[in-house]
């Protein structure tokens, strides 16, 4: 693979960094001169002067020529990239299950600001907390119903306040009628 990418040329692997391709990430880094930083393939940071870019393949080399890892892209975590905060905040999230979610409780835990979260959230999982939040719900309460309850029982638990909101965010959620999986 390392040969196949060899091949690339500069204009070939600047363009790939220029469009932020995800596809790329680990297979080479872009090291920017002047800032003395190295980059994924997928970094959304401002793009450099081509004059001002050297390609390496591997980030070893990137270290030993002397350059760090990003903080926007954390290559130097290449490919466990997701900041230290998310997981404990994604583990909040699916383990609350029945408590309303405050954005406050989430910058206590990830110990970042709100918005920092939802941007993150937006980018890498294309929705917000509240709505990855939401959907473990209903995807937790649809295994409930599909297993004998009644929906009726149990949307009180997920925090909705009628019949007519949980049978709304069901359907836009799995695009049929709650009451089409167990007849009730």
């Amino acid at each position: 693979m390392t040969e196949q990418l060899s091949e690339l040329s500069f204009d070939e692997m600047y363009r790939i960094y220029s469009s932020n391709n995800e596809a790329f990430n680990g297979l080479f880094f872009m090291c920017v001169k002047t800032t003395k930083i190295y980059c994924s393939s997928s970094c959304k940071a401002k793009l450099p002067y081509r004059k001002n870019v050297e390609f390496v393949f591997e980030k070893g080399h990137a270290i030993i020529k002397g350059y760090r890892g990003c903080k926007r892209c954390r290559s130097e975590f290449y490919p466990n990239t997701e900041p230290d905060w998310f997981k404990p905040v994604k583990t909040y999230l699916i383990e609350n299950m029945f408590t309303k979610i405050r954005e406050e409780e989430l910058e206590k835990i990830g110990n970042v600001n709100i918005s920092t979260i939802r941007r993150y959230f937006k980018h890498y999982l294309l929705e917000t907390p509240s709505s990855y939040h939401r959907k473990k719900q209903l995807k937790h309460a649809y295994r409930r119903i599909n297993k004998g309850e009644d929906y009726r029982n149990i949307l009180f638990e997920y925090g909705y306040e009628s019949v007519s909101g949980f049978r709304t965010a069901f359907h836009k959620e799995f695009g049929h009628n709650v009451g089409l999986i167990n007849g009730k």
